[in-house]
């Protein structure tokens, strides 16, 4: 599959700094709130652009999980399909990290299937 027309540039953010700013300083579950207003396009942009930085990726599936599976393939093509299955699945990750104490690893299984 081609890459799509807004992926192709990946050191331009697709909104403005102060609006970064703002997602940055809300709380995760405000996003809804800063982004409900925006095209469709653009939240995938940005949702992608979020993805594609390490300190920046819950943010970014956070992001993805507002937008349509096919806007994000749109915007990044296969990787858009992954992100959207990710965003689907990161809060069943997270409610694990919640309810275990910190600085406590998962359990291990040695029972075989």
């Amino acid at each position: 599959m081609p890459m799509a027309k807004g992926s192709a540039d990946l050191e331009t953010c697709p909104v403005t700094d102060d609006i970064l700013k703002k997602l940055l300083d809300s709380a995760l579950n405000a996003t809804a709130e800063i982004t409900g207003k925006w095209p469709a396009a653009q939240r995938a942009a940005m949702a992608v652009y979020c993805y594609r930085r390490a300190h920046l990726r819950s943010l970014g599936l956070q992001l993805a999980a507002q937008c349509e599976q096919s806007d994000l393939v749109r915007e990044a093509g296969t990787a858009g399909e992954m992100i959207y299955l990710q965003s689907k699945t990161a809060g069943a990750a997270t409610d694990d990290l919640k309810t275990r104490p910190r600085g406590t690893r998962p359990p291990v299984s040695l029972h075989i299937v």
